[in-house]
């Protein structure tokens, strides 16, 4: 064989061969780097560092709570309460629907009571009648008595030993009564009193 043949295949060889070791280093490469890519990412370096007490147990309580809340995350959703807060009623439904009270009768005016000096009125007699006495002790030169057991009619007072007085027949019952002094009604100052006008009980 010719020494430029031998030469030429011994340089071409060498060709081959410096191109498949660069093709070699080029596929180590890149396999070395998605190796180097996937070991370091699944790798936790912090775990190679040494911790303290305080940074483990902060560690732990953040594992517990992402714990918790991946957990959470994970329960359908119709688990979690969803309970709507009523809504207050209106003040006006409530109005409504309470009956309306019924409007009190006013209340009758208790009979007021005067501090008595002098008994003016009294009573005697059985049966469907009573005889009644009334008496006026002040000082007039004319005294009357008018109520419903006098038909509305004022009855002339006469006076005996300073008093003034009648004696009338009345059916029992309660009445209301005024004397007629000198032309002028005025109550009774020793009976009971009732919306200005005297009152007498007769049983």
């Amino acid at each position: 064989m010719p020494e430029e043949l031998q030469d030429n295949s011994k340089k071409t060889s060498k060709e081959i061969w410096l191109f498949l070791i660069f093709v070699d280093i080029v596929a180590l490469c890149v396999f070395g780097f998605f190796i180097y890519k996937s070991f370091f990412n699944d790798f936790d370096f912090a775990s190679l560092i040494p911790q303290t007490a305080a940074e483990e147990e902060l560690s732990a309580e953040t594992d517990v709570q992402e714990n918790i809340l991946v957990e959470e995350e994970k329960l359908p959703q119709e688990e979690a309460p969803s309970a709507k807060p009523e809504e207050p009623k209106p003040a006006q439904d409530e109005a409504e629907a309470k009956p309306a009270k019924p409007a009190e009768a006013p209340a009758e005016k208790p009979a007021v009571k005067a501090e008595p000096k002098k008994q003016s009125v009294f009573v005697s007699g059985t049966g469907k009648t009573r005889k009644v006495t009334f008496k006026y002790y002040g000082n007039a030169k004319k005294v009357s008595i008018i109520s419903g057991f006098t038909m509305r009619k004022p009855v002339a007072l006469k006076k005996v030993g300073g008093v003034w007085s009648t004696t009338l027949v009345i059916y029992p019952g309660e009445y209301r009564y005024m004397f007629i002094v000198d032309g002028k009604e005025t109550p009774d100052p020793n009976a009971l009193q009732d919306d200005g006008r005297s009152v007498v009980v007769i049983k």
